[in-house]
């Protein structure tokens, strides 16, 4: 006979067991001989898989949690006395995204000079520790098949950043004049890289509807003000107004079809107020500029044509404005303000050519 039984092991086994796992045991008699049972505690955690603490039924109680959340956001997001709140968290995330922006935009650029062969980096080099020449040599980067050496070792590239460093070097220009020389020439439609350096130049933050709600509310507090400042003829202050707003929805892209067109909605109006605040300052081709944009977003629009030719008569472009009037009234033939703006375009050329043939006059007569 073994010194341990097997009773023993079976007392061993129990004693052993943990606490958390089975706290109490009861012994029966099942008439053929003796068994253990343990008792039905709860565990202090789900054996299945779950989440540590979930109970049966927790699941729809935590999702009615996070609807009726989501509803106390909308609802506080609506709430027009948060609207500054948020517009100014929407500006901070946007700064933050800009500032990360710009450190992936500078490894990208380390990465580009140390990952190109030693005659490019050695091309480079003199022009790294001047900002404006080290911003130039950084979009050599963007090329289409991501060849930066072929950039950096061109020689009529070289020969004009070896210009402008001795120009900076020298006095000549400072880096801002530099600068704008550069950005100046790619602006000029006719260069052939206008349309790259547009699309490069034009940063917008993608937004969901609940984001996209401060934008608006800033934008269009600023237009109010605008008219405000209009209305008391005080113009310098209404053109900051509204080209301030017109810069929010610049910055601004909508996830959705709908949203896209509220955006667009205030955009055009923006536009169609810098258009009018422009005429009140006799700043006729600015005026044109802006409503050109306009156009592109409403054309043969007949209110925004009427205004559009009135700022060509004041640049004394007449066909143009004779143009925009004539378009209106194919649109609508009885539009009156059409028909009194063509009535004042004749009168302005009669009085235009009479200033010229006396001005003629004057001349030869001398």
């Amino acid at each position: 006979m073994c010194a341990f039984s097997r009773r023993d092991a079976r007392a061993s086994v129990t004693r052993f067991t943990p606490r958390r796992a089975r706290r109490t045991t009861t012994v029966e008699d099942d008439g053929g001989g003796r068994r253990r049972r343990a008792m039905n505690d709860p565990l202090p955690f789900d054996m299945s898989g779950g989440n540590p603490g979930a109970s049966r039924g927790s699941g729809a109680m935590e999702d009615g949690g996070a609807n009726s959340m989501a509803r106390e956001l909308e609802a506080f997001c609506r709430a027009p006395e948060n609207a500054k709140a948020l517009a100014k968290h929407q500006r901070e995330e946007l700064r933050k995204m800009d500032r990360v922006q710009h450190r992936c935009d500078a490894m990208d650029f380390r990465d580009a000079v140390l990952s190109a062969d030693e005659e490019a980096q050695r091309c480079v080099a003199p022009f790294l520790r001047t900002r404006v020449l080290r911003n130039m040599v950084s979009t050599f980067r963007r090329d289409e098949r991501g060849d930066f050496g072929k950039w950096a070792t061109n020689p009529l590239v070289l020969e004009m950043l070896g210009k402008m460093q001795k120009d900076i070097d020298e006095g000549r220009r400072s880096e801002e004049e530099v600068e704008e020389l550069i950005v100046r020439y790619l602006q000029d439609p006719k260069n052939p890289g206008h349309e790259e350096f547009t699309r490069a130049t034009t940063r917008q933050a993608v937004l969901e509807t609940k984001d996209l709600v401060g934008a608006l509310n800033e934008q269009v507090e600023l237009r109010c003000r605008g008219n405000t400042h209009y209305a008391n003829k005080e113009f310098e202050e209404a053109y900051n107004c509204y080209e301030r707003g017109l810069s929010i929805m610049n910055l601004v892209k909508a996830v959705h079809a709908s949203d896209a067109e509220e955006i667009k909605k205030n955009k055009l109006a923006c536009l169609m107020n810098l258009g009018a605040v422009c005429m009140a300052m006799k700043h006729f081709g600015e005026a044109v500029e802006h409503l050109d944009e306009a156009e592109k977003l409403l054309p043969n629009d007949p209110r925004l044509l009427c205004r559009r030719g009135r700022a060509q008569v004041g640049r004394g472009h007449y066909k143009l404005a004779k143009a925009d009037f004539t378009r209106v009234l194919q649109i609508d033939p009885l539009d009156a303000e059409a028909h009194t703006e063509m009535s004042r375009l004749r009168v302005e050329v009669l009085r235009d050519r009479a200033r010229v043939k006396k001005l003629s006059k004057s001349i030869f007569a001398a």
